[in-house]
């Protein structure tokens, strides 16, 4: 039971990650960022690319792979959402559908669609507590997803920059008003957004040793799961949301029979959807007026 509570909170920190960048982006745009979880599946392939066809060192091709994300996000921000008029939500979403494709596309020319290892070669060593086993990969999972977690907690509601993006996300206009540099601002969102995705991707990536060019459809799908459940523009909503989905699902994959863990997810949000139109922990939704 303990073992499998550890293991649902491995992956639903996962979860919780994805989740926080898309509640981020729709806060401030009112827009889903769909490229999301395709920056996820591109960050562990950029760092195939510099550790094992150029040599790189893996911590520098690490860092390196969250900064190209970084610069990705910024550019999918003036690609996709600056163009677009905030009164028209769909036209984000599409574009940014059409971004994240476009990536999956140069990924899967340049590596294919079979899976492939991913060996860093990580100091990662696992702990056993009596019959309880927490990997070397779950630790690092675990832990760094805490101090992301925290870290974002305090730029959201403890820095000036976290005061501009709550007051976007709840009146875009009187933030403006107030002196909010908007469009500094939302950069920096697209910016950490990215920076989330690559973590979450290049996690999973450490934790499981091979990836795929369509690891983003299963994360994605789940992804938007959670900010249902926990509030589209609520980020503590998604981190709870993506914990509890992710302890759940683990539970429903020991007990149930096979597949219907992946049903009690879309189960669970039609669920919700119908007893809490805006999420466990969201308020309203106010439609931008820009």
């Amino acid at each position: 039971m303990v073992q499998q509570l550890i293991n649902g909170l491995m992956l639903g920190s996962i979860y919780a990650l994805i989740g926080v960048g898309y509640s981020l982006i729709f806060g401030v745009l009112r827009m889903l960022n769909l490229a999301q979880s395709y920056f996820l599946m591109a960050a562990p392939f950029i760092v195939l690319c510099l550790y094992h066809d150029i040599g790189m060192p893996a911590p520098l091709a690490l860092l390196l792979a969250m900064a190209v994300m970084s610069a990705l996000g910024v550019l999918l921000y003036f690609v996709s959402f600056a163009p677009v008029p905030q009164s028209h939500p769909l036209g984000g979403f599409v574009s940014s559908l059409a971004f994240g494709i476009v990536i999956q596309t140069i990924v899967v020319a340049k590596f294919g669609t079979l899976p492939h290892g991913f060996e860093l070669g990580l100091p990662l060593s696992d702990i056993t507590f009596g019959d309880i086993i927490l990997s070397g990969a779950q630790l690092l999972t675990l832990v760094l997803s805490v101090i992301v977690m925290a870290s974002m907690s305090v730029i959201i509601y403890s820095t000036r920059f976290g005061r501009n993006v709550r007051a976007l996300a709840e009146n875009d206009r009187a933030a403006r008003l107030l002196g909010v540099r908007v469009r500094e601002t939302v950069l920096m969102v697209f910016v950490i957004s990215s920076l989330l995705a690559a973590i979450a991707g290049l996690l999973i990536a450490i934790r499981f040793e091979n990836i795929t060019t369509f690891l983003s459809d299963r994360f994605a799908l789940k992804a938007l799961a959670v900010i249902v459940i926990g509030g589209v523009a609520d980020m503590r909503g998604a981190v709870l949301a993506g914990l509890l989905l992710g302890v759940a699902e683990v539970q429903f994959q020991a007990y149930l029979p096979a597949g219907w863990s992946e049903a009690f997810v879309w189960i669970a949000m039609i669920l919700v959807l119908l007893a809490f139109p805006n999420g466990l922990f969201g308020g309203g939704i106010r439609r931008r007026e820009v």
